[in-house]
């Protein structure tokens, strides 16, 4: 509903909540309320409470310190669209109990049944008291009262219109309603104003319809990325209870390891054992406090940015020009500092676990377990040959006696880490208190990297070692087509939910079901399609079932996941069908739709998302051909984020364009060239749960954004020799696995981030 169209205080009652019009202090009805910076209300009375107490004003809600003004709580700002929601309620409220009133008496002799009513006294009167008391009153000029019976009284106040004023009067013409906008002065003004104190040409008008229309949708559009910051904390909420969850379980599991080692070692560790438990505990409680606060934080961030947000929707469903202008701007400001807040929590969530060591061992233990190793007997397992970036060494040195048996060592084993750009650090090594150590380290940048392990002061066998870490292009599939296996004009990548990779063949007429080293686990034509099927893009829904833009046909077929068609839909609504998304909050089912030509060889009526139901309802199209925000040239891939947010490569407008949950436009990012950060026909985009855009275009190159769109790095180099993309998917995981379909070169191509 928009800010410029009136409502029946009744439909506006209703869509609002209870809560709105109650003061969070005295939870009681808001009497005078007054609005503070925050954007909370309070009942006059309640603040001026709390500032005597106090002698200052903290917002009782968040905490926030409020500044007062000279005249303390009677200058603060009221808030008058709920001054005047309380007005209609009060109306409201007094016209039930006139109709709820049943035969009146007289209000005069408290006898007789009430026939008539005075509208200046406003009393009712009998018959008789009207005719001889009422009317001799000369003092009160009663014969020139207005005097109805009680029927028509009763008819008049069931008729009597209750709305909310759509202008404010004037503060300097209070005879005039407040109609036009001083853009000058920032101010709503009267039509006197605009010949007087705000003439022309020193001062330029507008309506004032007009300026709250552009508000309206300016807010409308911070409201939507306040949503998205909102679901942020949620999430980020969820993130620190789930932390304190684990930190919990873990002291648990700690605990355990504490009592299965004292079981081992029976009564001499028993005084050890409740000391490290109550390290543990301690521990334990110290970080289940600070992630306590953390939460606390963040639950106080989210009830305001709900607030705001609620007050905001309110004030742009409901409010009036006035109210909306006067607020606009310290709404604005007050928005975009919430979607600019930092919902990361501060503390760290890292999980303390419990590793047996020399602490909890008496030196009289260590005397009778620990001996000298024979470092020729010694061994280091599981050396990688080789790593992706981002992955994790974990290397297990045995030390052993003379004979070749396990042995828990005298000395100290260590390891050195040197990394690519030459920096060393230390390895973590754990003792397992059975003749073998753990040894784990992370790699955070591709190259060689050396490892020395020591025992004591002598190097282990092998010692030092090199592993090399990769990223960029990591693998190739299947680039010389064999028979039926190669994969010849692959356009398009997908995942099912086994992660499996899903191929759409144009040429081939088929899908393709491969694991991720490209080995056939299952191929499905186009049999039982009806036509001859050629599948441009493929969606995967929750459920497992395949859902295929056939462009030949101008249709989208579904089959479950053998290949068995369930039904075709869209051949009324596509004209040329391209990409499809499946939302991750509906199921709702996208496809990109336009005839494939560019410039003045395109047909201009497609250019547009359509989207369905997965039973193939068609429920609406957005956008058309066009340059301005929401209008496409040429939409390519599209895709859902996990947030429902739809992300779709522009190709000819050169430019990646976001809408949200609800088909509307957020924002854009991109423009036209071939140098870094620079996007020359996008073709392909996807997203990784850090929410990065990976984009492929004309150029044959993929980059990396954020998902403000800020360049980040070009994931693939030049002499990779990457032909034109049209199918892109990735594996969110550690490493991120990119996966791009090359069809210039029948392959897919394997990169990693």
């Amino acid at each position: 509903m928009e800010a410029s169209k009136l409502t029946t205080p009744e439909e506006i009652l209703n869509e609002i909540s209870e809560d709105f019009l109650m003061c969070p202090v005295c939870l009681e009805q808001c009497d005078n309320p007054k609005i503070l910076p925050c954007y909370h209300t309070f009942c006059q009375l309640c603040l001026e409470k709390l500032v005597e107490k106090t002698q200052r004003l903290d917002c009782p809600s968040c905490q926030t310190s409020v500044q007062l003004p000279e005249g303390g709580v009677t200058d603060l700002d009221n808030n008058f669209f709920m001054n005047s929601m309380l007005e209609v309620v009060k109306k409201r409220t007094e016209e039930a109990a006139d109709q709820s009133e049943s035969e009146s008496e007289c209000e005069f002799c408290e006898e007789t049944e009430a026939s008539v009513f005075c509208v200046d006294c406003e009393q009712y009167y009998c018959d008789k008291c009207a005719q001889k008391i009422h009317k001799k009153l000369k003092l009160a000029a009663t014969n020139l009262h207005e005097i109805l019976t009680t029927g028509e009284y009763k008819t008049k106040i069931r008729k009597r219109p209750s709305t909310v004023r759509a202008y404010e009067s004037c503060k300097v013409h209070p005879k005039n309603e407040m109609k036009y906008y001083c853009d000058t002065c920032k101010i709503p003004i009267c039509s006197e104003c605009t010949i007087i104190d705000h003439r022309a040409p020193d001062h330029s008008h507008r309506y004032l319809q007009e300026v709250a229309d552009e508000c309206n949708k300016e807010l409308s559009v911070l409201v939507e990325k306040l949503k998205m910051k909102a679901r942020e904390v949620d999430q980020s909420r969820a993130e620190v209870k789930d932390a304190c969850k684990k930190v919990t379980e873990q002291c648990m599991v700690n605990k355990q390891k504490v009592r299965k080692q004292k079981d081992t070692l029976i009564d001499m560790i028993e005084k050890e054992e409740r000391e490290l438990i109550e390290r543990l505990d301690i521990n334990c409680s110290l970080q289940v406090k600070d992630l306590e606060s953390d939460i606390s934080d963040l639950e106080l961030k989210y009830e305001n940015l709900i607030s705001t947000c609620s007050y905001t929707e309110v004030l742009v469903h409901h409010g009036n020009a006035v109210h909306l202008v006067s607020k606009s701007q310290s709404i604005r400001a007050r928005l975009e500092e919430f979607v600019a807040m930092d919902t990361k929590p501060s503390t760290g969530h890292e999980v303390v676990e419990f590793f047996p060591s020399d602490d909890i061992i008496t030196d009289e233990i260590l005397g009778l377990l620990r001996s000298d190793v024979c470092i020729s007997q010694c061994t280091v397992d599981n050396i990688p040959k080789c790593l992706l970036k981002g992955e994790s060494i974990n290397l297990q040195i045995t030390t052993k006696d003379r004979s070749g048996k396990p042995l828990i060592p005298r000395q100290a084993v260590e390891g050195k880490f040197t990394k690519p750009d030459g920096s060393k650090t230390n390895l973590d090594v754990t003792d397992n208190i059975d003749g073998t150590h753990t040894v784990t380290a992370n790699t955070d940048m591709d190259g060689k990297y050396q490892v020395a392990m020591t025992i004591g002061d002598q190097e282990v066998p092998a010692s030092p070692f090199e592993i090399p870490v990769i990223k960029g292009l990591v693998k190739t599939l299947r680039k010389k087509r064999i028979g039926k296996e190669g994969f010849d004009q692959a356009v398009c990548l997908a995942q099912n939910k086994n992660k499996d990779l899903v191929v759409a063949s144009k040429f081939h007429n088929k899908i393709q079901i491969i694991d991720i080293d490209g080995h056939t686990k299952k191929t499905f034509e186009s049999k039982g399609f009806g036509k001859s099927f050629r599948p441009i893009d493929v969606a995967v829904s929750a459920d497992g079932r395949h859902f295929m833009t056939d462009a030949h046909n101008k249709r989208v077929v579904s089959s479950d996941e053998y290949g068995r068609m369930i039904k075709c839909f869209g051949q009324n609504e596509l004209k040329y069908p391209n990409s499809i998304s499946i939302s991750p909050l509906d199921g709702a089912v996208y496809v990109s739709d336009w005839d494939g030509k560019i410039g003045d060889k395109t047909d201009k009526d497609g250019h547009c998302i359509r989207k369905y139901t997965q039973s193939g309802q068609y429920i609406k199209s957005f956008g058309k051909y066009g340059k301005e925000n929401g209008e496409f040239k040429g939409p390519a891939t599209i895709v859902h984020d996990k947030h429902g947010l739809l992300f779709v490569a522009d190709s000819e407008n050169c430019r990646i364009q976001v809408f949200s949950a609800d088909d509307q436009f957020l924002y854009k990012f991109g423009t036209e060239g071939n140098e870094d950060g620079q996007l020359f026909g996008p073709l392909c985009v996807c997203l990784d749960s850090d929410r990065y855009v990976y984009v492929s275009d004309c150029s044959m190159r993929i980059q990396k954004f954020d998902s403000g769109g800020r360049y980040v790095s070009r994931v693939d180099r030049k002499e990779d020799g990457l032909g034109v993309s049209l199918g892109m998917t990735l594996i969110d995981s550690i490493p991120i696995k990119i996966f791009v379909s090359d069809c210039t070169n029948n392959c897919i191509r394997v990169y990693v981030q």
